[in-house]
């Protein structure tokens, strides 16, 4: 390195000459010092802005310089003649860095003399910045390493041969390497073996010669070269693998899995490779044996299922069909008193079944859903009396809240049902003496490994806990209770779904159910339901079971099931209102094409003719962007209702419906100001 300084004329060159004779005279005691201490072999004091550098007889003589010349100051490329040319470079870039920063320096380079004698240095010191941060002095001292440097060498040279002897005689002589099951050699950055054991020929039924002349990546089967190859090139760069799997050719042509062990050193990949074959043959076995497994506890579930169902509609069917023949009997001789006894039997038949319909529904998470956001605490104080009048005097009922509770966004009569089934399933766990009831809702913020433990992602939620004192739950018990039909009540006191539409409706609202318990501990089951920022909306009060009247309005009514279709024409009919039919989604959107008047679109969402009523509704949107819409349906799911995010002017009724609830949401709907008009 070549630092030259600037303007050695300069009026400051008498100032510094002087400065640094009086500084070098103290730098000279502190460096003797050292080296009377230590292993000094010579000092040395460089005047950057001289480019001067004043060293005493040894260090001189050691770098080559004239030692009445260094008593006077060389430049610094003299002392640097001698370097080594290996390491002249890294040794400038330190010099330079240490220049800049005024850092502690400290480097090890060899210098070579003039009979070519190479001999180890180590050098520190440390360079005094001026005012401005430029460097003024670099002083230091000089350190012999050249017999450490031997030993460590001697060391390392001791050290591969023993283990060169080592792997040599592992290979050559081992009994190891001759009896070992796995395959063992040494694979060269060519991804050639250059040593194979017996193994080879007793797994695959390669020769050492046949393993030798050829790449790993011709044994190779097709489909994992590429990875293969990918972790070869990792070894190549000192990282071992570790139980990798890989499928190699036998000699006969078939492929075996071997797992594989590889640790790079030297040059080389030292290999132990494990015939896995039978392994995983087991594996994919066991796997086919669980996916059978979990097909015939699926074909358990669906035979449940199906059997309970028909169990409870033919209950359901007897009901309704004897109530009717009983009507027709009684008609036929001409009787009329006590029908009306017969016609509730029929009516509370239906309810039963539309009950279970929509248990099946939320099990199933395709119940449809009215989404609002509520006040969970304002809903459970509405409902705390009912919850009282449900659990009997012999069950305390407390309710606790969180302060400042944040919303959340749910279908207020479904959370509602929902609840009161845990409360009573509350109950009757603690049945016969009565006991305690807790409700408690709380805001729960959950992280990612709470989230995952809930099936939830992470994030904010408000949870629903119902407490009891009952007699608890058995593990086995505790693991089917969501399973639709499973009921440990006696015969004819439970359906075994009121849990099952808890859990769907849960699932399907975007949150969980949990259920904690022991035997005799009680049980603690929480509902968790997303938080939501929107405005918090009244739970409104249910319809009143009355006929509402109509004003003349023109209402288009679109549904593909003939009777539902004259019924409610009837009822409309009947209410004052001018009813258009149509029978498939087609025919409605002709009718919505033309100028005839309509007020209101009531269609069925699962429609014939290629057009739902999703579809069609959007559709007559287009054409008459003010129009109210009213979906009946048995079944919706997200996508035929738009992902559960209906617009405005958009309503939902679900059948079967009292034809009083009917007509009221049909005048609720006409009344409303239209949210897309203005």
């Amino acid at each position: 390195m070549h630092h030259s300084p600037a303007h050695r004329s300069s009026p400051r060159f008498e100032e510094d000459a002087e400065d640094f004779a009086d500084r070098l005279a103290q730098s000279e005691a502190r460096l003797q010092l050292a080296l009377s201490a230590g292993r000094g072999i010579g000092t040395w004091d460089w005047h950057v802005p001289l480019d001067r550098v004043i060293a005493d007889e040894r260090c001189a003589r050691l770098y080559g310089v004239d030692p009445v010349r260094a008593r006077d100051g060389v430049p610094i490329s003299d002392i640097l003649s001698r370097v080594h040319p290996d390491d002249i470079a890294r040794l400038r870039v330190r010099i330079e860095s240490a220049l800049r920063t005024g850092d502690l320096f400290s480097e090890e380079y060899r210098l070579v003399d003039a009979d070519g004698h190479v001999s180890w240095l180590l050098a520190e010191g440390r360079c005094t910045l001026d005012a401005t941060g430029g460097p003024l002095r670099f002083s230091g001292v000089s350190f012999d390493i050249s017999g450490r440097k031997a030993v460590e060498k001697q060391l390392r040279e001791l050290n591969a041969e023993l283990e060169q002897k080592v792997i040599e005689r592992t290979q050559a002589r081992g009994r190891t390497w001759q009896v070992s099951p796995d395959l063992l050699g040494a694979l060269n950055s060519q991804g050639y073996f250059e040593t194979s054991n017996p193994a080879w020929f007793t797994v695959l039924g390669w020769t050492e010669d046949e393993v030798a002349s050829q790449s790993i990546f011709e044994l190779l089967h097709p489909d994992d070269v590429e990875r293969t190859r990918a972790e070869f090139e990792l070894t190549q760069q000192g990282q071992p693998a570790i139980r990798f799997p890989n499928r190699y050719r036998h000699k006969a042509g078939h492929y075996r899995w071997i797992s594989w062990v590889g640790v790079p050193e030297d040059g080389l990949v030292y290999c132990s490779g494990r015939d896995i074959t039978e392994e995983r043959e087991q594996a994919e076995a066991l796997a086919r044996a669980e996916d059978a497994l979990r097909q015939a506890q699926k074909m358990e579930a669906i035979g449940q299922l199906t059997g309970g169902l028909a169990h409870d509609f033919n209950n359901l069917l007897a009901g309704i069909s004897g109530s009717f023949q009983v009507i027709e009997a009684k008609l036929a001789q001409g009787q009329h008193d006590g029908l009306e006894r017969y016609l509730e039997m029929g009516q509370n038949s239906v309810r039963r079944a539309a009950s279970l319909t929509q248990r099946l529904l939320a099990f199933s998470r395709r119940q449809t859903l009215d989404p609002r956001p509520i006040d969970v605490k304002r809903l459970v104080d509405g409902m705390e009396d009912l919850v009282r009048r449900s659990v009997g005097p012999s069950v305390s009922v407390e309710v606790a809240a969180d302060a400042e509770l944040w919303a959340t966004c749910v279908d207020a009569s479904q959370l509602e049902n929902a609840l009161l089934n845990l409360c009573i399933n509350a109950r009757d766990a603690m049945l016969p003496l009565g006991g305690q009831l807790k409700i408690v809702i709380a805001n729960s913020s959950l992280s990612e490994p709470k989230a995952a433990e809930h099936e939830l992602i992470p994030g904010d939620y408000v949870s629903i806990c119902v407490i009891d004192t009952g007699a608890g739950m058995a593990p086995d018990v505790a693991t089917r209770i969501f399973d639709p039909f499973y009921t440990t009540k006696p015969l004819g006191q439970g359906t075994g779904l009121g849990l099952s539409m808890v859990y769907g409706f849960a699932r399907q609202s975007g949150g969980h159910i949990t259920v904690s318990t022991e035997p005799g501990q009680g049980t603690t089951m929480c509902i968790y339901l997303p938080r939501d920022f929107g405005d918090i909306e009244d739970v409104a009060d249910a319809p009143e079971n009355a006929l509402e009247r109509g004003q003349g309005e023109t209402i288009l009514l679109i549904d593909d099931e003939d009777v539902v279709r004259i019924v409610l024409n009837e009822v409309l009919g009947e209410a004052g209102y001018e009813v258009l039919t149509a029978g498939d989604g087609a025919s409605g959107l002709a009718v919505l094409q033309s100028t005839a008047r309509i007020d209101l679109l009531i269609t069925d969402v699962g429609l014939p003719g290629g057009l739902n009523g999703r579809q069609v509704a959007d559709a007559g949107r287009a054409l008459r962007p003010h129009l109210k819409v009213l979906f009946v349906t048995g079944f919706a799911d997200g996508v035929t209702l738009g992902g559960g995010a209906m617009e405005p002017g958009m309503n939902v009724l679900t059948k079967p419906f009292d034809v009083g609830t009917f007509a009221s949401k049909v005048r609720d709907i006409l009344n409303e100001d239209s949210p897309l008009s203005g």
